[in-house]
């Protein structure tokens, strides 16, 4: 099944959980465009800081999420692009994957830059 995989910033408390999207081992972080460009625009925002992936089972509970401020500053910024979400089961609306997408080589996106 493989191993899944937070991203843990200890020297702010922070984590990136990549909570309701469609990856957490390590070839899908590093393979979806979505998440590659959260890891690497997080990394290098927070440069200096104690950052590092943890295997998922040891969240750490005080540790703040902020993965959807991230995804926000993402969308803000126009590099990646909010397409709603996908609810699994009507029954359960909080099982959901977010539908997001990377922008930043789609033409129109480019040009605007």
């Amino acid at each position: 099944m493989g191993q899944g995989y937070i991203l843990v910033n200890k020297s702010k408390g922070e984590i990136i959980s990549f909570a309701h999207l469609p990856a957490s081992k390590a070839k899908e972080l590093t393979g979806n465009p979505v998440t590659a460009a959260m890891t690497t625009w997080y990394l290098l925002s927070n440069i200096g800081d104690q950052i590092s992936f943890i295997e998922e089972e040891n969240v750490l509970d005080h540790y703040h999420d902020v993965t959807d401020l991230l995804i926000d500053d993402l969308i803000k910024r126009q590099l990646i692009k909010d397409d709603g979400i996908e609810v699994f089961d009507p029954n359960e609306p909080e099982i959901f994957i977010r539908r997001l997408r990377n922008t930043w080589m789609d033409c129109e996106a480019n040009e605007e830059r």
